[in-house]
């Protein structure tokens, strides 16, 4: 799993996240992702919430919509004012924010209901240790769900065979390409390797994919001159197929259980 150096980055920003040109597809899946982590999640009236690299916090305030009591956690000094930015915009007073690694989560052991981390564990810098924590602060009967891009999707399957046939002939922008990890990834998953990650610490009660074709090759400008009502049913039928075939699909979303 590991494939480099790991490290803290404690002033991270989410510049760049985004691109610039936003396609269909990423609009699609960056949408579908909340909401398949608040239908997973069910986070109820007085459940205790953690939202683990919380960023700018607006998950969290979704999740609070149920009446659960919510914490965002991040260990970024951007995010956090990001955070407290958009949570004052938003009447978000019913989210606390904490700032502290995931790796030391500062919470009393089974003291909480559910735990979400959404598009961030690849930048934790110590696995078992994170693991070990959410297991631990989770009650017997609570459950932590996760969400992370999958680098052995088909997408980057395509995109990793395609591009071979085509450098000599078209001139890439940028030293980066979508089936690989950014530099402040410190991990890279696929669904193997997010099994075996978490089976120390938790079991694992439903796993199913997201999406299909993200950043493959022109696929968002194909989908770009196509009317929107055809590329939106293009894209929720090909979200159905992933959800079937977690380990082609664009995101893989795990519901797990703490091994007592």
């Amino acid at each position: 799993m590991d494939y480099k150096a790991k490290k803290f980055d404690l002033d991270w920003g989410d510049e760049g996240v985004v691109p610039e040109i936003v396609f269909p597809d990423t609009m699609f899946i960056f949408k579908r992702m909340g909401e398949v982590i608040l239908e997973m999640a069910e986070t109820a009236n007085g459940e205790r919430v953690l939202d683990v690299g919380c960023g700018r916090a607006i998950d969290a305030l979704q999740f609070a919509k149920s009446g659960a009591l919510v914490i965002g956690l991040d260990p970024s000094s951007k995010m956090m004012v990001g955070a407290k930015s958009f949570l004052n915009d938003n009447s978000g007073d019913n989210v606390d924010l904490v700032r502290a690694i995931g790796e030391a989560m500062p919470f009393k052991n089974r003291s909480l209901d559910k735990i979400i981390c959404k598009g961030a564990l690849d930048h934790f810098a110590d696995m078992p240790k994170t693991m070990s924590d959410m297991a631990q602060t989770l009650k017997p009967t609570g459950s932590a769900i996760i969400a992370i891009a999958n680098f052995d999707s088909l997408s980057c399957k395509i995109g990793r065979n395609w591009f071979p046939i085509v450098k000599r002939l078209y001139r890439q922008k940028g030293d980066r390409h979508p089936w690989q990890p950014p530099e402040d990834h410190n991990y890279k998953f696929d669904c193997p390797i997010l099994k075996s990650t978490v089976a120390n610490d938790f079991k694992i009660q439903k796993i199913k994919g997201m999406s299909l074709m993200w950043t493959a090759p022109y696929w968002g400008k194909i989908l770009s001159l196509m009317p929107k009502w055809a590329s939106n049913g293009i894209l929720k039928t090909l979200d159905a197929i992933a959800g079937r075939l977690p380990s082609l699909a664009d995101v893989i979303v795990i519901k797990l259980a703490p091994k007592i």
